[in-house]
């Protein structure tokens, strides 16, 4: 995220913070204010300063939840908002009482990493139903005989596991659920896919994706969910996870190109997805080679735009789509499809302007 002066900060109200609203306050045509997930924070900082290099325009982007970038997005408080997780229908009226339609357009993929601390065994296999029942709270100890199954050989600990989740509403936390909740009928029914799932009171919540990561990084024990590039960042282990085929992979980025391979043929008859041109769910996807927890960041704006703004994301979205995805790998993402990357410039000429 850009950084802006201390005397920048002190103009601008509490409540708003670095988000400037789409009514034009604040800021020039060259500047654009987004928000929302963090599992695209680390490429949109990327993309933010190659593309002021190429011309000028400055992107700054408050990574603090899906939640959060939609309910701003649709307050008129951000240029443009970020999820992972589609709009619900209350979300879709209520925008549509504000602003009008709203557009979803895919940023990146990229994988939800399952990350855990356990300091003697480096290489963890675990499968959408133990996860389920850890988060249940019916998996209690690291060496319980469920794990243990997936991992022949391995000594593991009688040690508690401590669930770490998020504890504002998350789209990584969405992808998440979602899986559990398609492989695991008693996680869909008691807990369910969503940005702000329902808990048990059993492990930690924790704010972001860094919140998440870094508990588990300092807690002996532990295990939690966070985009790829931050248990990178942090070098904490990551879990294989077995998938609908029984094969266990990572969160790589052919594993997550093959879980959109398959998600993209999809007709996407449930919502959120259902709601939207261009929203897929990717995970638990029927493919040997797909990692399960895969998904989609969106990025989200008003159809009908001012005209000067409204270009200025527009030609952003265009770039970040097509050049911009050549950092994906690099970042620990996986790119757009090429014939996905098309629907979006479709999509994007769909932008309705207004003088």
């Amino acid at each position: 995220m850009r950084r802006v002066r201390l005397s920048q900060i002190l103009l601008l109200p509490l409540a708003v913070g670095l988000a400037v609203g789409c009514n034009g306050k604040g800021g020039g045509d060259k500047r654009l204010n987004g928000g929302g997930a963090t599992f695209v924070h680390p490429i949109m900082q990327k993309w933010s300063a190659e593309y002021e290099k190429l011309n000028g325009a400055q992107i700054d982007y408050s990574g603090l939840g899906s939640s959060d970038g939609i309910a701003k997005m649709t307050e008129k408080e951000l240029d443009f908002g970020c999820s992972d997780a589609p709009m619900k229908k209350e979300q879709v009226d209520k925008a549509a009482g504000i602003g009008g339609e709203v557009i979803h357009v895919p940023l990146i993929l990229g994988g939800v990493a399952v990350i855990y601390n356990l300091p003697n065994v480096p290489d963890l296999h675990l499968s959408g139903p133990v996860i389920a029942e850890i988060y249940l709270g019916k998996i209690k100890k690291w060496n319980e005989e469920p794990i243990a199954q997936l991992n022949p050989g391995v000594v593991l600990p009688d040690q508690t596991i401590i669930p770490v989740y998020r504890s504002e509403g998350s789209g990584t936390s969405f992808i998440f659920s979602e899986y559990l909740s398609k492989v695991h009928p008693e996680f869909a029914q008691k807990i369910g896919a969503s940005t702000s799932p329902k808990w048990p009171q059993i492990g930690v919540g924790q704010p972001k994706s860094d919140g998440v990561t870094n508990h588990v990084k300092n807690n002996a024990g532990s295990i939690g969910y966070t985009e790829v590039s931050y248990a990178k960042k942090n070098e904490v282990a990551v879990a294989a996870i077995q998938n609908g085929k029984g094969k266990f992979t990572h969160p790589d980025a052919d594993a997550v190109t093959a879980a959109a391979e398959w998600g993209l043929t999809q007709q996407q008859t449930k919502e959120p997805y259902s709601l939207h041109e261009l929203t897929y769910s990717l995970t638990n996807a029927d493919s040997d080679k797909a990692y399960p927890i895969s998904g989609i960041s969106y990025g989200l704006l008003y159809k009908k735009q001012p005209r000067k703004k409204g270009e200025a994301i527009v030609e952003f979205f265009k770039w970040a789509t097509t050049e911009g995805q050549k950092f994906a790998v690099d970042l620990h993402y996986a790119p757009l499809p090429a014939d996905l990357q098309k629907k979006v410039a479709e999509r994007l000429a769909k932008v309705e302007y207004t003088d």
